[in-house]
């Protein structure tokens, strides 16, 4: 935990956080979907149904083209989403990966906790936890804890909470790579294997469940959904889809799914030459990566989706902050 905290700052983070607990409080004028798919997909779930495949029931002026019978998430997201559905509704489950991520900013920044009271406040990351939700907050919440213990050099600690971000969003897919090749760096294997085997605990029981219907519902429905241009009518008014896909529509034009995927492929290997053994490195290429390889792989890059590169991009941020004395963290 930081050492000292300055006023503002500490009053900035109280203020991110009573604004959460208020919106919980009030009934969300507007939800998304992925209100409808939580909540129903944890109620599969403890009544022994699986949720992959499982048909949902959603407004039709917020249900995706497709996707009834889709539950897009990865099981990782119970951890969070069944314990608070069980309390109340997911958003209580979001909120609380907030929370737990600004814990993580807050120890890693140490004296200040500035980046911590940065993303509390900041507007998106508001709404993704309490109205419009984000399942990809589980995810982020485990890789904040992950890079806390490996801040604190406790690398095999760390290694099972890569898993469980792996096993909690596909977009955490898109940094384990780098994370393998940081620890194939600092010639710790193990905690390779450590992280691989924690993400296949928690996949695997759903995988021989129904191993079609969670393999398209979290890999192949991504890319078989349909994909709109740049600029479209939503249900909340004009939507915005920033995406290579997006744009190229909008140009007249489309990218295969197999094109797209070498074009990451590349952008992938590219950013793998400048991981090295430090952690603020791979949070620094992690953070870029994430970005352009959603750009690149996408259909449709929802802006809920760019919440977790935002984070990276803190966590590095925090990682460069002035070390305290002698008996700081190894970088």
């Amino acid at each position: 935990m930081p050492r000292s905290l300055h006023p503002v700052v500490t009053a900035a983070i109280a203020a991110g956080v009573a604004i959460r607990l208020l919106l919980l409080a009030i009934p969300a004028a507007y939800v998304t979907d992925v209100y409808y798919y939580d909540t129903q997909a944890v109620s599969y779930l403890v009544n022994g149904i699986d949720p992959y495949g499982a048909r949902y029931v959603v407004p039709a002026t917020l249900l995706t083209p497709g996707a009834s019978n889709v539950f897009a998430y990865l099981p990782g997201v119970f951890a969070f989403l069944a314990p608070a559905s069980a309390l109340w509704n997911p958003r209580v489950a979001l909120v609380a990966c907030d929370l737990v991520v600004a814990g993580a900013l807050m120890y890693l920044g140490r004296r200040r906790g500035v980046y911590s009271a940065v993303y509390l406040l900041f507007p998106p990351t508001i709404l993704f936890s309490t109205w419009f939700l984000n399942d990809s907050l589980v995810a982020m919440a485990f890789l904040a804890g992950a890079v806390v213990l490996e801040a604190r050099d406790k690398p095999l600690a760390s290694a099972p909470l890569w898993g469980l971000a792996a096993a909690a969003s596909q977009e955490a897919w898109l940094v384990f790579p780098l994370y393998a090749i940081y620890c194939i760096h600092r010639r710790k294997y193990t905690e390779i294997i450590v992280a691989l085997g924690a993400a296949a605990a928690v996949v695997a029981p759903f995988l021989l469940w129904n191993p079609s219907a969670l393999v398209y519902d979290t890999a192949l429905f991504q890319f078989a959904r349909q994909t709109v241009m740049l600029f479209s009518t939503g249900p909340f008014g004009l939507n915005v889809n920033p995406s290579l896909q997006g744009i190229l529509l909008y140009l007249g034009t489309s990218a295969p799914v197999i094109f797209r995927g070498a074009i990451a492929a590349v952008a992938l290997f590219l950013a793998a030459r400048h991981v090295d053994e430090t952690l603020p490195r791979l949070m620094l290429v992690s953070t870029a990566f994430a970005a352009v390889g959603l750009f690149i792989l996408a259909g449709d890059l929802f802006w809920s989706y760019l919440e977790f590169p935002f984070l990276t991009l803190l966590i590095w941020l925090s990682l460069r902050e002035p070390k305290p004395g002698p008996a700081s963290r190894p970088s």
